[in-house]
């Protein structure tokens, strides 16, 4: 009996290795970023539509001291600013998870 739960076990220990692969690699995939790098993407999109930090802000109708605040200080910034930043960047969800323990 003990041999088959040692093998149920190992089976199981398999699976989830594999299931964390695919997550991780689906993760991968998608274009995701952390809070910390909202500075380089608002200012990668606005350098690869040739628009101006006014327009940026404009189009998230937010100031640009709200914009500046959410820069230095991106986990304390309210969701729904953060929500109206991303939306300029097109079909964006914000996403909680744990940080990385690396």
């Amino acid at each position: 009996m003990k041999s088959n739960i040692t093998q149920i076990k190992q089976r199981v220990n398999a699976l989830l290795k594999e299931l964390e692969r695919i997550e991780a690699q689906e993760l991968a995939d998608k274009d995701m970023f952390p809070l910390s790098e909202l500075r380089e993407r608002v200012t990668r999109y606005v350098k690869e539509n040739d628009i101006t930090i006014d327009t940026f802000c404009e189009l998230a109708m937010i100031s640009k001291a709200t914009l500046y605040a959410a820069f230095n200080s991106p986990s304390s910034t309210k969701r729904a600013t953060i929500e109206s930043i991303i939306s300029v960047f097109g079909n964006y969800t914000l996403y909680i998870g744990r940080a990385d323990a690396s």
